[in-house]
């Protein structure tokens, strides 16, 4: 994609869905935060220019990169962008963070056992009390993203493994070019609840959400119980 002029793959705007829950629940973003596969760190950048404590952590060396170079235009620190499995999150130790966010990120691992170990480490790195933000595709894969702007001509085409046309912008504007399709996971909102509920979360609320970023998505709050361990 950057060989092929792109300066980035996401828009350098943070997530519709961050500003959404900013507004409604600013409580949430105190103290030490984590956000889960960054990429060029387009939420990480929003909440340190609002002088948030953000930890960016993504596993693709290129896009921590652009995260790099885009905060450094900014006169932002760069010290929080580090290389890190999201499944592992090795080298941070438990109850470090009081805030972890995974906006688009989940979506992306659809084996179960995986799903599972993030999730359950998710937990471990929260502060009792803590709070965990997932936005997760729902329904319909591609369909509302900027990349695929025709998306009812191309829905059959969706299939891990293929290559379709994918909208990029560049310098001068936008082009088109192929890309494969990665394999994703969609969860309606009660299910991906349940899953996460699974590893000692309680609920607080549920959003569907439709963004260029994600298209039809659920935002899920959650919270790490004061003083309750992690029942499986």
């Amino acid at each position: 994609m950057y060989e092929n002029g792109a300066e980035l793959w996401e828009s350098a705007e943070p997530n519709a869905s961050l500003l959404q829950i900013l507004r409604e629940r600013p409580d949430v973003f105190s103290g030490q935060i984590i956000d889960l596969g960054c990429g060029e760190g387009r939420d990480s950048l929003y909440l340190l220019s609002q002088g948030h404590d953000v930890v960016s952590v993504d596993v693709s060396h290129s896009a921590l990169t652009r995260a790099r170079e885009l905060a450094t235009a900014a006169n932002l620190d760069t010290s929080g962008f580090v290389e890190r499995d999201i499944i592992y999150l090795r080298g941070f130790g438990e109850s470090s963070f009081d805030l972890a966010m995974n906006m688009g990120c989940l979506h992306m691992l659809v084996d179960e056992e995986q799903r599972g170990s993030h999730i359950s480490r998710v937990f471990d790195i929260l502060r009792p009390g803590g709070h965990f933000i997932v936005d997760h595709c729902a329904s319909e894969w591609g369909k509302g993203f900027f990349s695929i702007p025709d998306y009812t001509e191309v829905a059959d085409e969706l299939v891990p493994g293929r290559v379709i046309s994918r909208r990029i912008r560049v310098a001068d504007g936008e082009k088109n070019i192929g890309l494969e399709v990665l394999p994703f996971s969609e969860r309606s909102g009660d299910a991906l609840a349940a899953e996460i509920s699974r590893y000692g979360f309680s609920l607080v609320s549920t959003t569907r959400t439709d963004t260029e970023a994600f298209g039809s998505s659920t935002m899920l709050l959650f919270q790490k119980p004061e003083g309750r361990e992690r029942t499986s």
